[in-house]
């Protein structure tokens, strides 16, 4: 969303005020319509260009207030199309109903309007995605330096505008630590409705009302084992940047507060963190420490904990001992057994560590072997041979997270005709592509292919 002063200003010449209007009022997108009811394509707050049509057939008023109760967020009339002054009843009925009426003059494209909005609102979105970087990095350096996880609550409170709540599990375990201090009384309130709607459902994440705040509350584990929650509260919707936030700061306090896991040195951090799905934090970590990523890596599953090949410490990871190993192309230092992955990149690690685990799980008494393995292979040679439309909807397929409307959007396509390319792609297979591990070899397979 940008401000209505914001894009009267970047609008220049295109959008004149014909009354007095907020300019801290948000506008959520440019609409252009003719209709004389335009309000079910509307979501509100919109700015609605218009040439007037409407306005012949009918009166100003009831134009204005069936817009308002779209709550509409400004109106602009294009002059030259049938009015050379935008009609008095209009403005009136806007000034009344408080709805902010322009005039776009003649010969000035509504287009200029659509532009100076779309490049207000990606400014809004660059600077929003610095501001979350920069949360992310601040996190990474809390969770280094001394007091850890008092620090991570801190910054993550900042960060967010609210209240943050970290709150330990176990006999023996430190304080519950809650930023601001001002709010500590809230504390066993906020741990009662956690463990209530969390911890005792055994789910992953919970939202509750407390205190007048929307509260969403994060389990952290470590293999397993409940180590507490990360509880935040604050006066207005999460949005995407927070959610990202969360997940880092959760990566952290898990690895904060393992208390035997003996990963001292922040490669095994990052290690750690891209092996468990935590991309954005391993790179944040690793920025922050200093140390440089290889482009590349792969995963070694069910090897030798004594091999010393690996970047960071080896470790156990619901019972396989994983190794993460950069890919440099250096096959000296390749252990004697154990399965390792394809070269993949750090957003990939997690997905290859399932696949390893999964193919040393059912042969963990080999010696080492190279994923992936024939039946991927196999896979990629069936759909080279088939016809090139096949392939194609099975790499959108997966990239669209299995949902037939994205991917046929993505391949300019009907719905109704993704549906049997993947049935016809299934068959060749001999695999059904919504197995999470057949669909993450092929994804990988498909990658490097």
């Amino acid at each position: 969303m940008v401000s209505l002063g914001e894009l009267s200003l970047a609008s220049s010449a295109a959008l004149r005020p014909l009354v007095p209007f907020d300019a801290a009022r948000r506008i959520t997108g440019v609409h252009v319509s003719e209709l004389a009811d335009p309000g079910r394509y509307l979501e509100g707050g919109e700015l609605l260009l218009t040439t007037g049509i409407p306005l012949h057939a009918e009166s100003a008023g009831r134009y204005v207030d069936r817009l308002a109760e779209h709550d509409i967020g400004a109106i602009g009339i294009g002059l030259g199309e049938g009015w050379e002054h935008a009609p008095s009843a209009l403005v009136e009925r806007c000034r009344a109903t408080g709805i902010p009426i322009f005039a776009v003059p003649d010969g000035v494209p509504f287009l200029d309007v659509s532009r100076a909005y779309w490049s207000l609102a990606g400014r809004g979105g660059h600077e929003e995605a610095m501001r979350t970087a920069h949360a992310h990095t601040r996190l990474v350096q809390a969770a280094a330096g001394p007091d850890p996880i008092v620090a991570v609550v801190r910054v993550m409170a900042q960060a967010i505008g609210g209240w943050v709540a970290w709150l330990p599990m176990g006999p023996g375990d430190s304080s519950d630590v809650l930023h601001p201090p001002s709010l500590e009384a809230i504390l066993p309130s906020v741990r009662s409705d956690v463990e209530r709607s969390l911890l005792r459902s055994g789910v992953e994440a919970a939202s509750f009302v407390s205190h007048g705040s929307t509260v969403v509350a994060h389990a952290v584990s470590d293999d397993g084992r409940p180590r507490g929650a990360l509880a935040l509260g604050t006066g207005r919707p999460f949005g995407g940047s927070d959610r990202q936030l969360v997940l880092t700061a959760t990566a952290l306090l898990r690895m904060l507060s393992a208390q035997s896991s003996g990963d001292a040195t922040p490669e095994a951090w990052v290690a750690r963190l891209a092996l468990r799905g935590e991309p954005s934090a391993a790179r944040a970590l690793a920025d922050v420490s200093g140390i440089d990523l290889p482009m590349l890596f792969r995963v070694l599953a069910g090897g030798d904990p004594a091999f010393d090949g690996g970047f960071g410490a080896g470790k156990s990871h619901h019972g396989v001992h994983l190794t993460l190993m950069a890919a440099d192309g250096d096959e000296r230092g390749t252990p004697r057994s154990g399965v390792l992955s394809g070269r993949v990149g750090l957003e990939d690690v997690a997905a290859a560590a399932a696949r390893v685990m999964a193919l040393h799980r059912a042969d963990p008494d080999a010696r080492t072997r190279i994923d992936p393995d024939g039946r991927s292979r196999r896979w990629i040679d069936l759909l080279s041979r088939a016809e090139p439309e096949l392939r194609r909807t099975v790499v959108a397929y997966l990239r669209n997270g299995h949902q037939a409307e994205r991917t046929a959007r993505d391949l300019g396509v009907h719905r109704n005709t993704v549906r049997p390319r993947i049935t016809a792609a299934e068959k060749i297979l001999d695999a059904s592509l919504d197995d999470p591990d057949v669909a993450a070899e092929l994804w990988l397979a498909l990658r490097y292919s």
